[in-house]
C-alpha cells in the first residue's frame, strides 16, 4: 500500500463528503494509470455500466492503449517522463500527464468520473509523438502537419505555476476567458482578455510565442514572424483565423488560477490566407498544387511541411495559468490531427 494512498485513506475519516468525494476521485485516478501500465482493467472497482472512450471512440478495456503502454510519469519510476498537471472536483478527475507507449513518447489527456468508490468512465485523448523513420515513422498519421507536430524529447515538466496558489477569478470567469481566447482567434481580443507581458505559450513542448529566431510564415512577407510574437500579439495578428474552435469543457480550479480545456477546432481548408494588421496579406503554409513542369512521382523529397490549408480537425487539450492580476500568464497546449469533424476530446 502506497504511502500516497495511506494519506489519502486517513484523509477520509476527517474531512468533508464533498472533500471525500475528490479524494477518492485523486486515488481511483492513480489506480487506473498503474492499471493502465500493467494492461489489466480487472484490477479496478468499475461500474456496472463503466465505460472506456479513446479518441471519441468507445472500446473494450482490454484495446487501444491498455495493449500498448509501457509507462506512466508517476505510476512507474521512469525518468525519461515529467510532465503531469492534475485537477479534480466532485467525482471528477482531469490529468494531462506524459506516458511511453511502445517506445514512443506522448502527452495522455483524460477525464475519470466516478461514482459510489468506483470508476464510471475514462475518457482518453492520446497526443503521441511525430517523428521518421523505418517504414515512414509516425509522421502526420494520415493527417496534414501541424505547425507543432509532438515531440516526446522535448516535454519537460510542468510548469511551477500550475502548482501555485494564487487566483483572482472564480469559475464562471475563467471558463468565460478560456471561451474567449479561442473566440479571439479571429483576432478580435475581447477587453476582458489580457495577458501578463511575460506569457508564453507552449504546443506540444516547443515554445510557439516569443521565438526570436522564429521562421518566416510566407516567404512574400520576410518580416513577419508568428512565433516571435507574443501571446496576445500573436492573436491579434490573424494568425490564427483559419481555425473556428468548438464550444470547449473547462476544468477550472480558481484557488491556483487553472483552467483545463479540452477543444477541437476546425481547419475548412477554404482559407488560404489572412490579412495580418500592419502587414498586409500572409499566405497560410501548404499545398498548392504541383510545380510546373515536375515529376509528381518524384517531387517528394523527405521534408514534411507545415500544412494550414487543407480541411482537418485539431482535438487538443489547453492548460492555462491565470495569474494573481486574472492575466493569463502561461498556455501549454497539447493537440493532435484528425479529418475535418471528427471530434476525439471530452464533451
Amino acid at each position: 500500500m502506497s504511502a500516497r494512498w495511506l494519506i489519502a485513506a486517513t484523509a477520509l475519516l476527517a474531512t468533508p463528503a464533498a472533500a471525500q468525494e475528490v479524494t477518492w476521485a485523486e486515488d481511483l485516478a492513480d489506480r487506473f494509470e498503474r492499471a493502465l501500465v500493467a494492461g489489466d482493467y480487472r484490477v479496478l472497482p468499475i461500474t456496472e455500466d463503466f465505460t472506456y472512450t479513446e479518441n471519441g471512440a468507445e472500446l473494450d478495456p482490454w484495446d487501444g492503449l491498455w495493449r500498448t503502454t509501457t509507462a506512466v510519469e508517476g505510476a512507474v519510476d521512469f525518468p525519461e517522463l515529467d510532465f503531469r498537471v492534475e485537477h479534480a472536483r466532485d467525482l471528477t478527475a482531469v490529468r494531462v500527464v506524459e506516458y511511453l507507449e511502445n517506445g514512443v513518447h506522448g502527452v495522455m489527456a483524460y477525464r475519470l468520473v466516478a461514482r459510489e468508490g468506483a470508476i464510471a468512465s475514462v475518457e482518453v485523448l492520446p497526443i503521441r509523438e511525430e517523428f521518421g523513420g523505418d517504414r515512414g515513422g509516425t509522421i502526420t498519421l494520415l493527417q496534414p502537419m501541424l505547425e507543432f507536430t509532438m515531440d516526446g524529447e522535448l516535454v519537460e515538466a510542468a510548469s511551477p505555476a500550475y502548482l501555485a496558489f494564487g487566483g483572482a477569478l472564480d469559475d464562471a470567469t475563467l471558463r468565460a476567458r478560456v471561451a474567449d481566447y479561442f473566440a479571439a482567434y479571429s483576432g478580435e481580443v475581447p477587453a476582458g482578455l489580457t495577458f501578463a507581458e511575460d506569457c508564453v505559450r507552449v504546443d506540444n513542448g516547443q515554445q510557439a510565442t516569443g521565438v526570436a529566431d522564429a521562421p518566416v510564415l510566407d516567404p512574400e512577407q520576410p518580416g513577419f514572424h508568428p512565433y516571435a510574437l507574443g501571446c496576445e500579439e500573436q492573436l491579434r495578428s490573424r494568425f490564427y483565423s483559419n481555425f473556428a474552435a468548438a464550444e470547449p469543457t473547462v476544468y477550472t480550479d480558481p484557488a491556483r488560477g487553472l483552467a483545463i480545456a479540452f477543444v477541437r477546432l476546425d481547419q475548412a481548408g477554404t482559407k488560404l490566407s489572412f490579412e495580418a494588421p500592419g502587414v498586409g496579406a500572409v499566405a497560410y503554409p501548404g499545398p498548392r498544387g504541383a510545380v510546373e513542369g515536375a515529376d509528381t512521382g518524384e517531387q517528394f523529397d523527405g521534408r514534411v511541411l507545415t500544412n494550414m490549408i487543407t480541411p482537418m480537425s485539431v482535438n487538443g487539450v489547453y492548460l492555462f495559468k491565470f495569474d494573481e492580476a486574472g492575466e493569463i500568464s502561461r498556455i501549454d497546449a497539447f493537440y493532435r490531427g484528425a479529418p475535418l469533424g471528427r471530434d476525439a476530446v471530452p464533451d
